[in-house]
């Protein structure tokens, strides 16, 4: 199972999405992230890839929700750590793997994101705390799913 952060940076009334421009997830938007290093804190990996993809650096992001997404197909289950910061240095720059823009909240581009992000997203903008899984079939589309808001931190 790979473990990976999601990070959202939030300036009301815009968020910071990025566009993958290389391997899984390519043409899509999303937030910030990827796999923990061994070395590392959840939270130390998502600021560090957040930094590494956009050039920003989070301050003191907050863990606002985890997901289990499994895939009917030969990709490896992900356990995702979702973050979101209101306080961040740096101007966005593009870098070979993504490239950020800032979208206001209401024309976030869902329909050139995973179909997830629907769902998982608007809880992470209300500032509220969230657990589920999602599984996608063969197509990438999603076969079922479960997200509950929790009330107790991380």
């Amino acid at each position: 199972m790979k473990i990976e952060t999601v990070s959202i940076i939030y300036n009301p009334p815009k968020i910071l999405l990025e566009m993958k421009k290389v391997r899984f997830g390519k043409g899509k938007y999303n937030g910030f992230g990827g796999r923990v290093e061994e070395y590392e804190s959840i939270k130390e990996s998502a600021i560090r890839e957040t930094l590494e993809e956009s050039r920003m650096f989070m301050i003191n992001p907050i863990k606002k929700g985890e997901i289990l997404f499994s895939f009917q197909n030969n990709e490896q289950n992900h356990q995702v750590h979702f973050f979101r910061a209101d306080k961040f240095k740096g101007i966005p720059k593009e870098t070979e793997e993504m490239a950020s823009k800032w979208f206001s909240i209401n024309q976030i581009p869902y329909d050139k994101m995973w179909p997830d992000d629907k769902y998982w997203l608007p809880l992470l903008l209300e500032n509220k705390l969230f657990k589920g899984n999602f599984e996608f079939d063969l197509e990438g589309k999603i076969a079922k799913y479960e997200l509950k808001e929790i009330k107790e931190p991380f």
